[in-house]
């Protein structure tokens, strides 16, 4: 009957279409999960500030004996499950720093290859050294190593640390909005999360600079490069950015 064939045509026709969108459906699902698989990292945190309890351990910290322990496990890591050391990216902030620059060299002591980036977040001045040996963050730590300074005259250090350092506001006891050296300190760490969300990592715009004068004087004019999760790998110099 033709009024049945077309009924029948029209089921058959409406069953593809269903098929058609599950299929569509699954594609885009596995897209997501390939998205995702991509976008997926591994965070290891080490809080050194449960065994921090007053000035005196926070000044005489063995940052390198710290840093050569988390050196060694990175070995291991790199070693045993295979994780390659290209795609390591060590954070520090404050002391932590200095400890990171430390694993680092240490990596490189065991294996000959340096880690690939990292990044240290108002790196602290160090009050205890040993005598005649490369302590601190510093350039050649890792393929890569950046610095933002929140609070160069205050918790943090004058000193370059990076193969380039960022400073808002320029070298300072602290930045703008900061109640303390301590909140002026963490500043570093707040500007670096807020550059790792999905959208937000051209947020601190930045240009090379010898010193905030020079940066004021040029209006903020010369070359920018990106302060936080975007800095480009090539990135040299000081940098400021208001």
């Amino acid at each position: 009957y033709p009024g049945q064939q077309n009924s029948n045509e029209d089921g058959s026709s409406s069953e593809e279409q269903q098929q058609k969108r599950r299929k569509n459906q699954n594609q885009s699902q596995s897209q997501e999960r390939d998205q995702d698989e991509k976008n997926t990292g591994n965070l290891v945190v080490i809080n050194l500030g449960d065994q921090i309890d007053d000035f005196e351990q926070y000044a005489t910290l063995n940052v390198e004996r710290i840093g050569e322990l988390i050196g060694n496990c990175l070995v291991k890591l790199t070693n045993e499950v295979n994780v390659p050391q290209e795609i390591i990216h060590l954070i520090g902030q404050g002391p932590a720093a200095n400890v990171a620059g430390a694993a680092g060299r240490q990596y490189t002591r065991q294996t000959g290859h340096k880690l690939r980036r990292i990044t240290g977040l108002d790196p602290a001045k160090q009050f205890s050294k040993p005598d005649n040996k490369l302590t601190g963050l510093a350039r050649g730590d890792a393929d890569f190593v950046d610095a933002i300074h929140t609070s160069a005259y205050g918790m943090g250090t004058q000193k370059r640390c990076g193969d380039v350092d960022f400073y808002p506001n320029g070298p300072a006891a602290g930045v703008p909005g900061a109640d303390n050296v301590v909140e002026a300190s963490l500043r570093a760490t707040r500007f670096f999360a807020e550059s790792v969300r999905p959208g937000n990592e051209r947020n601190f715009p930045a240009v090379a600079a010898d010193s905030y004068k020079e940066y004021k004087q040029n209006n903020g004019n010369g070359k920018r490069a990106y302060m936080g999760i975007a800095t480009k790998y090539d990135t040299r110099g000081d940098y400021m950015l208001q």
